[in-house]
């Protein structure tokens, strides 16, 4: 059974900062830096990540929660995700790309395209158009490529369609059962 502890020293805190450090440059889960330190204090793993959550997790915060592109900063991250759209790199291989390997700033990335192409749909277009005017072969991002997978949840008239379909062959079954009893009965 693990031991008692009423509170982390500053060691610990030390500790299991630089674990958390380390399991990021590793690109592995924090959840193994967390059964680190939980085996090195003999505290549980669910305690040594609340204490992170709770605790430590805002004195490491080095940049502010929401931090607004520039316009110029925009630009770039347009030309960047529609080039490497052109070289058959999906959006988020280019926003992890950009983002050197950290996944909170890929996914900025990443949000700040997506919401582009619904709120800034003519911005993107230009954008686009400023490539091909540049020799670049740059396909349209508003037109889904059929030979690609679809990932996501299903469209809601596609699970409607399957609703359907299933319905009909339900009950195509039930009449063939109907039938195929009525000639064994007969």
């Amino acid at each position: 059974m693990k031991g008692t502890h009423t509170g982390w020293t500053e060691q610990e805190d030390r500790a299991l900062l630089d674990c958390v450090l380390d399991a990021r440059k590793t690109r592995q889960p924090l959840k193994t830096a967390f059964d680190t330190i939980a085996a090195q204090t003999d505290r549980r793993p669910n305690s040594v990540r609340n204490h992170y959550y709770t605790q430590l997790k805002p004195v490491e915060k080095t940049e502010p929660a929401f931090l607004p592109f520039s316009e110029d900063e925009t630009d770039r991250l347009l030309d960047a995700v529609l080039l490497a759209l052109s070289n058959g790199q999906s959006v988020r291989a280019c926003t992890l790309d950009m983002a050197g390997g950290d996944t909170r700033r890929m996914l900025r990335y990443q949000n700040k395209y997506r919401a582009l192409l619904k709120t800034q749909p003519e911005r993107v277009r230009a954008a686009r158009s400023a490539l091909i005017a540049k020799g670049h072969r740059v396909p349209d991002p508003f037109v889904r490529d059929p030979v690609a997978p679809h990932v996501g949840r299903p469209p809601k008239a596609s699970c409607e369609l399957e609703r359907g379909i299933r319905i009909l062959l339900d009950d195509l079954y039930r009449s063939l059962l109907a039938l195929a009893q009525g000639e064994n009965a007969g």
